[in-house]
Order: structure tokens, then C-alpha cells, then sequence
């Protein structure tokens, strides 16, 4: 049964959406689940007297994807994408590509043919920007952790757009075909980049024309008016329509009128992302979810576990401390909308088993309840791994966040900057050409095993291990190109921060130059060798690209443990030293013969307490400093006797010094907690919760 009128099916969509959507937002639940929610209910599969048209439906939620990317294309202005690509790039790398690899194993384990494991990667490895905004509005993160967030899925967001291409050529039959993916993404890029020359000469001209005319009404017409166009455009020449509408978001951002386009572009992309969701609700059989549901939870829970292992991870080696990371991880861990689009467009195909879509949904909703609540905890959370962690690790994140802070926040020299470029360069380039041969190699092993065979009359049961020989070997002056850029990337950037000088701290230089140095090259490491590993993952065995990063990264992170052990002694002798400068009452800014140890001990302050500060009286352990601002106690100049090292169970008093080492606003937070004042308006400063 449907109703014949367009007008009683968006009636029936948006008035029990909303009667949903209010429920769950008494309810403390993302407003996405009560949507999808209400899909069930006026969808076919559920015998209740509500019902709209499924096709219609379908068609206006069309709206929704095509609003929905015009808005991620609002975000990515490439200003914005330079600010987030230092902090957030790696870590998207990390996390992309560990979910599109893991994703296809757990395709392959639930009896998924290599394409349909090829969709499950995909639709998985990209979080949802709708729940994690929704939760942030209706609990605020601290600023920092928002923008890194955020930061990441906006480059999420992008990865989506060629992951959409990806799977398209996959639809139409192309399998997995290298040389036609490759040219249908290579058309993608082309076509975006002469869009986006050309674009960017008219449409942020006439967005500032449009603007000027001080009409809203007049500005959301042009705006609207352009997405669709843009959309439409794309649909023609045999893309999708989101990518178009991505295009259109993008030129309309550099126009630098974004947040007034936002501002009433938004109200009308909720309303059809609305019906988005609910169109997916509708398609949902619940008697199918329920047979399939044991798969389901495997997705939720492989994806909660390694986006919250992969993005920690991957935030900590990028210096963005443990609060922040473990944050991130929490606040990621759902399958998001894209995962809809990416796993419908295998089904419509029918290169996915149809009940795939139901596992994906169900899925999602699985994780986007435990969303809400895992951000809830991520406090605990955080000060649970903080404990837990050995004395030299937890010390050392702190002054590593410090050292990669003060590098951003520094300018670097051309000659430096040159270093950096050729390094990245490096790592791309032979991460390409290894993925080309692997896979080039898999594709023709038929063909290469013949010739081995006929023309090198090797026995057949050899073949097959020359071929692999044969390959290691053609790779491994390619891997040996990335070990060295790693390594150059991290000796260029730790002498960035720590330049050679000689001294009487010369040595705590020299150990804080090289722990910084090993974290970098771990975290460039991880993020061209999993990126790479997923690539060439459908191409071999199971386990092989497991193997090989293995073989890449552990020696590298034995290695850094062991120069954490280092660091730690160099770290205890100097803050002796520095405990005693203090209760010699020697300014930090006042002696030059403190320079190279504040150098090597971040941005080390010294926080006096007065009588009456809320922090006397209470032990570190109760403040929890690391978790609740990322910054660390290194000593205390007391007048009764210094304290290097202290101890959680150690309790402050009237009169103590604190040498607190970090980044600076994690400096900075720390002070306001310690003395109870606000430097600034304080709007950026991280809440302090209880552990």
C-alpha cells in the first residue's frame, strides 16, 4: 500500500521522523537513530497503518546525499585542509586505510567473495560526520579535540569521494580490475582538478556578488541552485551526483562567505537528510536483520575496537597527546553515512549479496548507540590507559606532544621545507610503484607462472615461489626508498626542534632529538604502510600484507622503546636540576644556563601555588593533569625539600613550585586548573572532568 500524493509521503516521512526524533532526543540518542527508526515504521516490512511510497522516497533522499555533500564540501576549503593535513593526515592514512584492510578480512571471514569484501572495507573504513557533529552539539569536546576531529573527517570525507569512484567501477562490472579503476580514478581527479580551476575563477566571484545583494533568500537560491546544477553536471558526464554537489561546496567555501552559506544552507540539508535516513529504515527488513545479526556485531564491534586502537594510535604518534587521542578514537567509532551509499551501490548491482546492506545498517545503528556513550567515558577511559602505562611512556608523550607543538608552531627554513617535500615525495612515489608491482604481479600470475615454466623451465611446484622471490625482489630497493625517507623525514624535523649545540645539556638534547626523531619515522611508517597494505590486500593472501608491516614498523617501535628508556634518564637528571633552580628561585626565562634543558623539556613553566589555590591539598593523581589538560608535572621545588619525579599519591601544599612541562595550551590549562584562574576568555580550554 502507498499513497498516491508526493505531499502525504513527505508528510508521513517527516511527521513520524520527527515525532522519533524528538523521543530519542529526550532520550539523551543521536536523532540519525530515531530516523532510522522511523524508516521501519513507515516502510513494508512492519505491519503498522503508516505507510509511504518507497521509490518516492528513495528519490527525495537523493536530496539529502546531494545536500549532505555540498555541506562536506563547505568544509573542505583548501585553506582548511592545509591547517588539519598536519595533524589530522596521518592519522586519516592510519585510519582509512587499517579500516579498509581489516574491513575486507572480515568480509572474507563471513564468507564474502573478494569484491564483497572489497565493499565491506569500504563502507566501513569512513565515520560518520552527522553523529559525531550531533553528539558534539549535544555534548561540547574540548576545542582541541573538535578540531582534530573534525580535522580528520574532513579528510575522511575526500577519501569517501574516491571510494565512491572506486566502488562504482566495481559495480559496472569492471571487478578488480587495476587498469580500470586506476583510469576511473585518475578521470576523477582530472576532472575535479579542471573543475576546480576553472570554478575557482567565477563561483567564488559571484557567491561575493550574490552575497553583497544582503538578501538570505537570494544567496540560498544562488547556493541551492548551484549544488544541483553542479550535481546534475555530474550525473551527465557519468559520475555521482555527490560528487558534483562536493565540487560545488568546495568553490562556494573559497569564496570566504562559508559560514553564511552554512549558516542557511544547513536547516534545509536536515530536513533531507531526514529523509535520507529514513529511506534506509525503510529498506531495512527487520526478520532478515535479525538472521544476520551475529554478522552485524562482528562489523560493529571490529570497527568500534580498531577505530579506537588505530586512531589513539595513530593521534599519539602524531603528538597530539593521549587526551586527545583516545578522544578521537571514541568520537570516530561508527560506520557512517557513506557506508549507506557505498554498500547500496553494490546491492542495486547486485555484486553484494542483498542482505549486505542489512548488515551495514545494522551495524551502524550498533555503533552509533555506543557513540554517545563511549565519549561519556572517554575521561575514564583515557586516565584507565594513562595508568596503566609505563612511567617512561607516560612522560615521554607528553614533552613528544611538546616537541612536534613547538615544531608546528615554528617556521622552518626553505632548505628544511625542500627536505620535507623530497621526503614525502619519496614515500608516495615507491609506495605506488610497490602496489603496481604486487598487483601487477597477481593479475598476471598465470601468465608469469607459464613463463617460468616454458621459457625457464622451472618445475611447477617452484614456480610459484620464484614468482614470489622474483617480486620481493624487484620491491625491496622500493622499501628500502620508504625505510630511508621515514628516517630522513624524522632526522629533518627532530633537528628542526632540536638543532645540534654544544653544552652541559647537550645530551638531553641529542636524547630528545632522537625520540623525537624514531616517533616520526614510526607514524610515516605506519601511514604508507597501511594505506599500501589495504591497496594490495585483494590481490594476495591473507596475512601477507601483515607480514610485510610487520617486518616495516616493529624494529622501529623496539626502538623507540628503547630510546624512551634513555630519554627518561636524561628527563630525571634534568629535572633535578631544574627543581633545584626553582627553589633557588631562579626564573625560567631569567638564567641562559637553563636554556637547552627548558628547550629539551618542552615548554616547561613554573606554576607557584598561594595559599588558597584550589589545587593545595589535593595529590596529582586527584587532578589527573595528563588526561584532563595533556600536560605533565615534572617536579616539585618544595620549601621542605625538592621533589623530581613525583608520584601520583604525592599531595601539593602551600608554597609549592610546579615544574609543568607540554604544549603550550596545555600549559596554560594546566595553570587555570592549578590556581582556579582564566587566561583569556578561556573558551578553548578543555573541561576537567574526573577520572
Amino acid at each position: 500500500m502507498s499513497h498516491a500524493s508526493l505531499v502525504a509521503d513527505l508528510g508521513i516521512v517527516l511527521g513520524v521522523a520527527a515525532a522519533i526524533g524528538v523521543l530519542f532526543r529526550r532520550l539523551r540518542q543521536p536523532a540519525v537513530l530515531g530516523y532510522l527508526l522511523a524508516g521501519l515504521i513507515v516502510g513494508p516490512y512492519i505491519p503498522i497503518p503508516l505507510f509511504a511510497d518507497v521509490e518516492r522516497t528513495h528519490e527525495l533522499s537523493e536530496f539529502g546525499v546531494v545536500l549532505v555533500m555540498f555541506a562536506v564540501g563547505l568544509e573542505f576549503s583548501l585553506g582548511r585542509v592545509a591547517q588539519v593535513l598536519p595533524i589530522a593526515g596521518a592519522t586519516a592514512a592510519i585510519e582509512i586505510g587499517g579500516l579498509l584492510w581489516a574491513g575486507h578480512l572480515v568480509g572474507l571471514a563471513l564468507g564474502l567473495d573478494t569484491v564483497g569484501a572489497v565493499f565491506v572495507g569500504a563502507s566501513v573504513a569512513i565515520s560518520s560526520t552527522m553523529i559525531v557533529t550531533k553528539v558534539f552539539d549535544d555534548r561540547p569536546p574540548p576545542d582541541d579535540v573538535r578540531g582534530f576531529v573534525l580535522g580528520v573527517l574532513v579528510l575522511q570525507d575526500v577519501a569517501a569521494i574516491v571510494l565512491i569512484a572506486a566502488v562504482t567501477a566495481l559495480s559496472q562490472g569492471s571487478g578488480l580490475d587495476p587498469q580500470g579503476i586506476a583510469g576511473l580514478v585518475g578521470r576523477l581527479f582530472g576532472v575535479l582538478t579542471v573543475a576546480t580551476l576553472a570554478g575557482l575563477w567565477i563561483v567564488p566571484r559571484l557567491v561575493r556578488l550574490v552575497a553583497g545583494l544582503g538578501s538570505p533568500e537570494i544567496l540560498t537560491v544562488f547556493a541551492v541552485g548551484l549544488c544541483f546544477v553542479l550535481a546534475s553536471g555530474a550525473e551527465h558526464i557519468g559520475y555521482s551526483p555527490a560528487l558534483g554537489a562536493f565540487l560545488a561546496g568546495m568553490l562556494v567555501a573559497e569564496s570566504g562567505r562559508r559560514r553564511r552559506v552554512e549558516h542557511l544552507v544547513v536547516p534545509l540539508r536536515d530536513v533531507f537528510a531526514a529523509v535520507f535516513f529514513v529511506s534506509i529504515g525503510m529498506t531495512v527488513d527487520p526478520t532478515l536483520a535479525l538472521e544476520h545479526f551475529g554478522e552485524a556485531v562482528v562489523v560493529a564491534v571490529a570497527v568500534i575496537v580498531l577505530q579506537f586502537t588505530l586512531v589513539s594510535a595513530a593521534g599519539v604518534l602524531s603528538g597530539t597527546g593521549l587526551r586527545r587521542a583516545t578522544h578521537a578514537g571514541l568520537a570516530l567509532g561508527q560506520i557512517g553515512e557513506f557506508g549507506f551509499i557505498i554498500t547500496g551501490i553494490g546491492a542495486t548491482a547486485g555484486v553484494v549479496p542483498a542482505h549486505l546492506f542489512t548488515v551495514i545498517v545494522t551495524a551502524a545503528v550498533l555503533t552509533a548507540f555506543t557513540t554517545p556513550l563511549a565519549l561519556r567515558l572517554a575521561p575514564r577511559v583515557a586516565a584507565g590507559i594513562e595508568r596503566r602505562l609505563p612511567a617512561r611512556i607516560r612522560g615521554g608523550l607528553s614533552l613528544y606532544a611538546a616537541w612536534l607543538d613547538d615544531l608546528r608552531r615554528g617556521d622552518t627554513t626553505s632548505p628544511t621545507r625542500s627536505r620535507i617535500r623530497r621526503a614525502f615525495q619519496v614515500l608516495v612515489i615507491d609506495a605506488v610503484v610497490i602496489a603496481a608491482l604486487t598487483v601487477g604481479a597477481s593479475i598476471g600470475s598465470d601468465w608469469l607462472l607459464g613463463q617460468l615454466r616454458d621459457r625457464a623451465a622451472i618445475d611447477e611446484s617452484w614456480a610459484g615461489v620464484a614468482l614470489v622471490v622474483a617480486v620481493i625482489v624487484l620491491c625491496s630497493p622500493f622499501l628500502r626508498g620508504i625505510v630511508r625517507a621515514a628516517r630522513t623525514l624524522g632526522l629533518v624535523l627532530g633537528s628542526s626542534v632540536f638543532p645540534h649545540v654544544d653544552g652541559k645539556r647537550a645530551d638531553l638534547l641529542s636524547t630528545s632529538r632522537r625520540a623525537m626523531s624514531v616517533g616520526v619515522q614510526l607514524v610515516a611508517l605506519l601511514a604508507t604502510a597501511i594505506p599500501l597494505a589495504a591497496l594490495t590486500q585483494p590481490f594476495l593472501p591473507p596475512g601477507v600484507g601483515l607480514l610485510a608491516l610487520l617486518v616495516l614498523a616493529v624494529p622501529t617501535a623496539v626502538y623507540l622503546w628503547r630510546s624512551t628508556r634513555d630519554l627518561q634518564e636524561h628527563v630525571h637528571s634534568a629535572t633535578g636540576a631544574l627543581v633545584e633552580a626553582l627553589r633557588r628561585g631562579i626564573a625560567l626565562d631569567a638564567e641562559p644556563a637553563l636554556e637547552d634543558l627548558l628547550h629539551g623539556l618542552g615548554d616547561a613553566t613554573a606554576i607557584h601555588l598561594p595559599e588558597g589555590a584550589p589545587a593545595v591539598g589535593r595529590t596529582l593523581a586527584e587532578l589527573n593533569l595528563r588526561v584532563t589538560t595533556g600536560a605533565t608535572v615534572l617536579g616539585i621545588a618544595r620549601p621542605g625539600g625538592d621533589i623530581a619525579a613525583p608520584s601520583g599519591s604525592q599531595r601539593l601544599q602551600t608554597g609549592d613550585t610546579l615544574a609543568v612541562a607540554g604544549p603550550q595550551d596545555a600549559v596554560r590549562w594546566a595553570r587555570e586548573a592549578l590556581l582556579g584562574v582564566s587566561e583569556g576568555d578561556g573558551d578553548d580550554a578543555p573541561p576537567v572532568e574526573p577520572a
